[in-house]
């Protein structure tokens, strides 16, 4: 979760970066102008915000920057409080307002309610539009067919579900498809990567920790399943999930209870499970890095979502979709080449859809603003392209430097460049990727982050 906190007092700004820096991506601006910069550039999940600031207050930030970001929860900061200026923060879109001097546990608990609220508001208005829970499941061949087929037999139940396939063929589509027909679709839909995560933390993310219950833990964490309420919690890549965590996974599913971390009160769940994987589980549980119990509690319901190279068929319409999406994104007028889509249509991805959306987000942004794409623009793989052959796997790095730029931004691009190649070549998988490039996962996510792939 991103969170921005405007304040013209450092000392504020450091106390709450402090309370939140174990917990969400923060940015801090020291007015409100720098705030409206930054919210023009960015988007956040939560913007906590002082009042009384020079030139612009926080009501004049909440009232300029609602409009534009309708899915950021504000919180309002004020050392001044009247029933009068509480009325006319909620009336301009202020979604909780609180006095200073703050309580920590209390900031914590505002901006958690913040961020639910918030989530809830996008989910409502997702469903004001018509079917939406199938339209996200984009595509007529026989494998989506079937895959909305069984969701409309087992969106109504509560036994846990399994989805299997490859990486970026559409299993957390699926999963938010099966979350938003139910009964629960006006409660949280929670995910986590259990790939992304190493071993110390995942245990955190999944159940929460008291302060104190380790170094580092400085404040009181609720975990995805406590968030995830009586909601949906989706395990993806559930393969990687460690060994001794499986066990006490094994016991929220029986139980539907668990501990937060250095805790003694249990708590109750009612989340519904949805586990994903691109893991062969059974002949994992064979080499005894998988529980066969834990695997019998999840394999309930299950389903198999095939590659993209196996459902050309649904292609042009992924294709019409993601461009469209984009397009108001990005703010670009261009449209595909029909040729350009004959291409896209005829090629393996072996990145699936995640690798289809990122092709075309790059010819976007390096094509013509407006007017047709034509198949030039396409990446040299897609060429000569045809359903018989399979992808290059050449990892030449482009050799049209602009040397104006200087050794150290070439460096950026020829990394960056190596970084797009290297998760195309293994279907966009971090752990796949780390290892094919021979460093830590961690050291992979910060280049991620840093060229914002």
């Amino acid at each position: 979760m991103r969170l921005l906190v405007v304040d013209d007092e450092g000392s504020v700004r450091d106390s709450l970066y402090e309370i939140f820096k174990d917990q969400y991506d923060i940015d801090t601006a020291q007015s409100a102008e720098e705030a409206l910069a930054i919210l023009e550039k960015n988007q956040f999940d939560v913007v906590i915000t002082d009042n009384q600031m020079s030139n612009k207050t926080g009501l004049d930030l909440i009232k300029e920057a609602k409009p534009k970001n309708p899915d950021t929860a504000f919180l309002l900061l004020t050392a001044y409080a009247t029933v009068q200026q509480a009325v006319e923060a909620i009336k301009i879109g202020a979604d909780d307002y609180m006095i200073k001097p703050f309580d920590i546990d209390e900031i914590e608990h505002r901006v958690l309610k913040a961020k639910r609220l918030n989530e809830y508001s996008k989910r409502s208005k997702l469903f004001e539009e018509k079917s939406l829970g199938f339209e996200r499941l984009i595509g007529e061949s026989q494998n989506i067919k079937e895959a909305k087929t069984f969701i409309q037999k087992i969106s109504d139940v509560e036994s846990a579900v399994l989805i299997l396939g490859p990486s970026g063929a559409g299993k957390e589509v699926m999963a938010q498809t099966i979350h938003e027909t139910s009964p629960r679709k006006d409660k949280p839909f929670v995910a986590i990567n259990c790939a992304t995560l190493n071993e110390q933390l995942i245990e955190s993310e999944l159940f929460g920790h008291e302060k104190g219950s380790f170094t580092g833990a400085t404040n009181q964490k609720l975990g995805k399943f406590e968030l995830a309420s009586e909601g949906t919690i989706f395990l993806d890549e559930i393969g990687e999930m460690p060994l001794d965590l499986q066990a006490k996974l094994l016991r929220v599913l029986q139980e539907k209870e668990f501990n937060r971390i250095g805790g003694n009160k249990t708590i109750k769940t009612k989340a519904r499970v949805i586990a994903a994987t691109n893991r062969d589980l059974q002949e994992m549980i064979k080499t005894g890095s998988f529980r066969e119990d834990l695997y019998f509690r999840l394999n309930v319901l299950n389903f198999n979502l095939l590659p993209l190279k196996d459902r050309k068929e649904d292609i042009p319409l992924l294709v019409n979709f993601i461009w469209t999406n984009l397009s108001k994104d990005i703010n670009r007028q261009s449209s595909l080449a029909q040729e350009t889509v004959a291409k896209l249509s005829e090629y393996n991805f072996p990145g699936n859809i995640r690798e289809l959306k990122n092709i075309l987000e790059r010819m976007m942004v390096l094509g013509p603003s407006d007017g047709e794409i034509s198949p030039e623009f396409l990446p040299n793989d897609l060429q000569g392209a045809s359903s018989n052959t399979a992808p290059s796997s050449s990892s030449e790095v482009s050799k049209d430097f602009d040397f104006s730029l200087g050794l150290t931004d070439l460096l950026d691009q020829i990394e960056k460049d190596i970084l797009l190649k290297a998760m195309e070549k293994v279907g966009h998988s971090q752990v796949k990727a780390a290892d094919l490039l021979q460093i830590k996962r961690g050291t992979l996510q910060y280049k991620l982050k840093k060229y914002q792939i």
